[in-house]
């Protein structure tokens, strides 16, 4: 009958082609029962496969101070595998049930054969553990508060659970075509947590894409982030669509669908106090652009504000930024006021923020900085305001005030000749709401009124035609517009 034992090794280290190892089971079968425990101390295990034999199968734990080395096959059945050195499989892993735990600073999974881990727990504190090649994770990635960096390889969590990637401050980072994957199989939030690379352009940003599918079909769905202007990868920041105004030259993703055909929505995170503040998602596309990806909705979670935009189905080519959009400026209607007299403006302005407001020209205004200044022009003059939002987003618009003279105009003659020429002696103004308008002789008798301005006297009183000679006139009238009624009082001469 096989016995089953714990060992606590504490040899002398091997000497093998492959490197150094503490524990090496030259080709022999190892098994670690369920309740089992292996511990190599400061050293590595080399599970080596000699004429296709090696096998490490494992139902306990093994504490490995230094990497662990395939070659063989490991077998593995609701067991733990902790590590403080390197991952390195060239042959083959069966990761049913089990943990791989990763504790220690600068660690890698590496090898020559791609790993699918059942459930993967980076440990060690802020540490970065990096991939160089791709690798699989089919239960839970912890990422703690580690740094996975695949480099260019992808990280790609087959585990369909939404809540499978859990996190404390840790985030995965990658470079050029690399990211992190996940498979999908709910119309469910999947955060993907990414950030830029430490190594590069530090310090590193933590800036997470949520994907919501709007059914529960398989899909994968893909992200990565790049902090810095996307203008130095290609993809110009300043060459857009005529809905934008501006895209974000802080950092832009990549992000893929490369299995399935769900439409997604696509939720894109940003810190206002370093990034600025954003209303839009936009999306690299022909003609070679940023073109705006659609109506967007603000929000925030995990610390950060948020944009999210829906029925996102096309990630060809990969590019994706947060972006503003044009807004408009309608100074308002023309106005029309006299001589003394003045206005309120009150423009509509559809910037979220504003950053600034200025009008010109400054005559006679009582603010030029201001949204809702007051102007008081002697003359007619036309106004413009120019807004500028947080992002540097531009819009203008103009009106104009009209200035009419209060004056009460009346001519100082008129000859009632029936020649059709200046035969009605009556005010010349053509903006009168209001009107009491008189004519007397030298006797003081009165020889004409009228309410209406369109009427005017033909030199006639009590159908008589009156003398040549010098009348009076008094009026009380209201300018069409103003606020208070006036009077005005002068001298006409009658000739024929």
């Amino acid at each position: 009958m096989r016995k089953i034992y714990s060992f606590l090794f504490s040899i002398a280290v091997v000497s093998l082609a492959s490197g150094q190892a503490l524990f090496n089971n030259n080709g022999a079968d190892i098994y670690v029962k369920d309740g089992g425990l292996v511990i190599v101390k400061t050293g590595s295990l080399y599970n080596n496969q000699i004429a296709g034999v090696g096998v490490l199968n494992n139902s306990g734990t093994v504490i490995v101070e230094g990497n662990v080395i395939n070659d063989g096959t490991i077998t593995a059945a609701g067991d733990t595998v902790r590590l403080s050195g390197d991952w390195i499989n060239n042959s083959v892993y069966t990761s049913a049930n089990s943990w791989v735990e990763m504790n220690g600073g600068a660690q890698q999974i590496t090898g020559t054969t791609v790993t699918t881990f059942n459930n993967l727990n980076l440990l060690g504190g802020n540490a970065v553990k990096s991939q160089t090649l791709d690798a699989v994770t089919s239960g839970a990635l912890v990422l703690n508060d580690a740094e996975l960096a695949t480099d260019i390889n992808e990280m790609l969590v087959t585990n369909t659970n939404p809540n499978a990637i859990t996190r404390n401050n840790g985030f995965v980072s990658s470079l050029n075509t690399g990211k992190l994957s996940r498979n999908t199989l709910a119309s469910s939030a999947y955060i993907y947590p990414v950030g830029s690379p430490s190594s590069i352009n530090p310090p590193s940003i933590f800036r997470p894409i949520e994907y919501s599918p709007s059914a529960g079909a398989a899909n994968t769905y893909g992200a990565m982030v790049v902090k810095g202007d996307a203008t130095l990868d290609g993809y110009n920041v300043t060459t857009m669509d005529s809905i934008l105004c501006k895209v974000n030259p802080n950092f832009y993703h990549r992000l893929y669908h490369s299995n399935g055909n769900t439409a997604t929505a696509l939720r894109m995170f940003f810190d206002p106090s370093t990034d600025g503040e954003w209303t839009e998602g936009a999306h690299w596309d022909l003609p070679n652009r940023w073109n705006n990806l659609g109506m967007s909705t603000a929000g925030n979670g995990l610390g950060l504000s948020t944009v999210q935009v829906s029925g996102v189905n096309d990630f060809q080519p990969e590019p994706f930024a947060l972006a503003r959009k044009k807004f408009t400026v309608d100074a308002g209607p023309n106005a029309s006021i006299y001589e003394g007299e003045s206005t309120d403006f009150n423009p509509t302005i559809g910037a979220p923020t504003i950053a600034s407001v200025e009008w010109t020209p400054p005559i006679s205004l009582t603010c030029t900085t201001c949204e809702t200044p007051t102007a008081a022009p002697a003359v007619t003059t036309l106004y413009s305001i120019k807004v500028t939002d947080e992002a540097g987003c531009v819009a203008s618009d103009s009106l104009l005030v009209k200035v009419a003279p209060s004056d009460f105009l009346v001519p100082t003659a008129f000859s009632p000749n029936g020649d059709g020429v200046n035969d009605l002696f009556h005010p010349l103004n053509k903006n009168l709401q209001k009107l009491n308008f008189e004519v007397y002789n030298r006797w003081g008798e009165k020889v004409y009124q009228t309410n209406d301005p369109r009427e005017g006297w033909d030199g006639v009183f009590q159908s008589v035609q009156q003398d040549l000679g010098v009348y009076v006139w008094k009026s009380e009238y209201q300018l069409l517009g103003a606020t208070k009624s006036k009077t005005a009082s002068g001298n006409v001469t009658l000739v024929r």
